[in-house]
Formats: C-alpha cells, structure tokens, sequence
C-alpha cells in the first residue's frame, strides 16, 4: 500500500530523487516508532542491541540521517560506504526498480560526498549508548594501490564506529569483487591495523565454492577479523523470470541486483558458512529481509544479525516495527526465550 500510494504521487521522479526525499523526511524526524521487545534484546562483541534489525550499507552513504533512522526502529545502522575522497559514481540513469518482485537493480558505484563530510555528520551526533553503529569502508573508483584507501580509512573512523566493514564486493566498481581472492585479501588483512575495533568483511553472493572457504579460513585464522557479512548485491537474474516484468528490459540493466529475489542465494552461503564456521565468527545476514519471517531464517541459519535495505524503499517508515512485532510473536511461538537462542538451529519459521 505505501509504495503504490508513493509510487503514483511521486511517478515522474527518479528513484534517486525519491530516495533524497525519503533521507530528508528522516532528518526531519517525523517517523517515530515505540519498539520494546525484551524478548530481541541481544549481546554481540560485547555491544547490548535492542534488537537485531540492523540498516544495511548504502541507505544512508555520507551519514546524514542517523537520529531519524533510529527513529524507525532499527536496532543498528551500518553507514557508508565512504570513499576517502567524494566520487560521484556512475553515470545516471543507475537506479531501476522492478516493483513485480519488490526488487532492485542499481549500478551506483561508491557513489558518496567522501570522509571529511561522513566526520563531520558523525561528530555533530549525539550518540547514546544503546545506539549502535557501523561503519562501511570502500576504496576510491580511480585509486591506485587496492589496499591504502581501506587502510587509510580504517584508521580515520574507527574512533566512531562501534563496528567497520570492508567492502569488497560491490559489483559496481571495476576490479573490486578482485579482492575476494585469497592472495588479494590476504595483502588486505595484512595492511590493516592491529586489532583496534570489530571488523567484518562483506562478501559476495556470487561468490565461487573455492573463494568461499578460502575466505572462511582466512577469517578463521584471523586476529583482525571477527566475522562476515552475508551477503551483497547479486549479477545473477536467475530468479527474475517466474512472472512477467512490465519493463523487461530492466533485467539486461547492469549492477546489483537486491530484494527479495536475493534472498534464496544469500541464504545458501549464509547455511554454508554457519557449517564451515561452526559459530567460530559473527554473521551478519543481509539479503531480501522484508518481513519478520525472512529475519527468523536467516538467524535460525546462522546469523548473529540481520540487515535490510530494499524493503525498506517498498514498504516504508512502518517497515521496521512490523518486522520487530513478528519476528518476536515468532520466538515465542517457537518457545525460544531470546535471538541468540534461535542462532543456528535451522528451526523453520
């Protein structure tokens, strides 16, 4: 109901000005949710979350919106990703929503004002206790070493993260998804400070069986990597074609390609990982979350948390506490007295 209501008031704008919109609404706290759940509460790397709904990266690049996002629910936010310098990204149009599926494909590329100004928004929030956040960290388009952005800006916003992602899997910026082998991430890790703050690696769902547990292990082995996150956006269109697309030549369109048509494929690597990993690492699941139940699965997979965007764009400000009410009647229907109690079981919601 929310996006057709949008979708016809807003219909000659672009999702990218529809999506400035949306972040400027949140700044103007309008959106303000009551959500205790006692039952959601949960203790990961030693940080209280109120719940385990988290925003993914790339909502809110240069974090400008974080009270009002907040406000929504969310039991976390992951901010970024923030380049060292400001990039633009690609060219425009790169933003095509496929509303039959509640989908996206977006081809954006880093595309963010750079870290002077994501500082400077961090700094001017008054930040409590309970309110977690991360940070998502990616290398400038035309750099040219692969590992000294990362290193330079690990070492410039760890003072306010509570947790940093490296992002090495965005499919929109060429060469990157490069870093996921085993030499490359390696050299990455290698270049990364001494263990200051909680560190996850993003990796791709298009990721090859061999990558995969080359990066398992290297996580394993790791003193400087606590977990991963499960997973990015998708080039796959696979799970585009079981009902008619009014605009079908949005499939062709190049990117990443998020919502709920990802969620089986990032389901599988996170059940994958949970099995090579056996709870040794955090999991952090992201991947067409668009209901209470699409969070218990994930979960019950493996993951620790869970992260959402796309949904978010198709369902609105009422989206969180939505998730919260079912994803909580759920853990007590299932006789489970908190998250971490559903963490791997595979229970079926």
């Amino acid at each position: 109901m929310y996006y057709k209501i949008i979708s016809k008031i807003s219909k000659p704008l672009s999702p990218e000005i529809l999506h400035k919109l949306f972040l400027f609404s949140l700044k103007l706290r309008i959106f303000k949710k009551e959500k205790n759940f006692s039952n959601l509460r949960t203790e990961v790397f030693g940080k209280s979350f109120e719940n385990p709904i988290g925003l993914a990266a790339g909502f809110d690049k240069n974090a400008d919106a974080i009270p009002g996002l907040f406000d929504l629910g969310f039991g976390f936010l992951e901010l970024g990703t923030v380049t060292p310098m400001p990039q633009l990204g690609n060219e425009k149009p790169r933003v095509f929503k496929i509303p039959e599926y509640e989908a996206v494909i977006q081809r954006l590329g880093f595309n963010n004002r750079g870290v002077e100004d994501f500082l400077r928004n961090l700094k001017n929030f008054d930040k409590k206790k309970n309110q977690i956040l991360g940070i998502n960290i990616g290398k400038n388009k035309n750099s040219e070493d692969n590992f000294s952005d990362y290193e330079f800006l690990y070492d410039i916003v760890k003072v306010h993260a509570d947790y940093i992602t490296i992002n090495i899997s965005s499919p929109n910026t060429p060469g990157l998804r490069d870093l996921q082998k085993k030499e490359n991430i390696t050299k990455l890790i290698s270049r990364l400070p001494s263990k200051t703050k909680t560190t996850f690696i993003k990796i791709s769902p298009d990721i090859n069986d061999r990558e995969l547990d080359d990066i398992c292990n290297i996580v394993l082995d790791s003193a400087k990597i606590d977990g991963l996150i499960l997973t990015n956006t998708t080039i796959s269109r696979q799970n585009l074609y079981s009902k008619p697309i009014k605009n079908s030549w949005k499939i062709e369109e190049t990117g990443g390609l998020s919502g709920p048509p990802l969620r089986g494929l990032s389901n599988e690597i996170i059940n994958r990982v949970y099995k090579k990993t056996k709870g040794k690492i955090i999991l952090i699941g992201v991947g067409g979350v668009s209901s209470g139940k699409d969070a218990f699965e994930k979960i019950s997979l493996g993951c620790n948390l869970v992260q959402l965007y796309t949904s978010l764009i198709y369902q609105g400000p009422s989206l969180i506490l939505n998730i919260l009410k079912e994803l909580s009647y759920l853990l007590k229907k299932n006789n489970l007295k908190n998250v971490s109690s559903l963490v791997g079981t595979n229970i079926k919601p």
